[in-house]
């Protein structure tokens, strides 16, 4: 990306506000975590060491008292998974 590219990005990403623009980062980091799931030589090991990743934060204070945190972070292991 030139520097005239990341100018125009910065003053886009003014033009969105927060929110959108994490929500379109988050969308950009999820799609590469999939292709590299999608492609690794062992996707049935990174399944199993991601769900007990994900166990073990699901049943952390910060997730488990708080529901709706938990709805979010299971959607978008869901998301994450989705096509594999």
């Amino acid at each position: 990306m030139t520097h005239e590219d990341q100018i125009r990005a910065a003053e886009a990403a003014g033009r969105l506000g927060d929110i959108d623009v994490l929500d379109t980062q988050i969308s950009g980091i999820c799609s590469m975590l999939h292709a590299l799931y999608m492609a690794h030589p062992a996707p049935e090991q990174v399944r199993q060491q991601f769900d007990g990743l994900l166990s073990k934060l699901l049943n952390s204070p910060y997730v488990a008292d708080e529901p709706d945190r938990a709805l979010v972070l299971q959607a978008t292991a869901a998301a994450l998974l989705r096509n594999s």
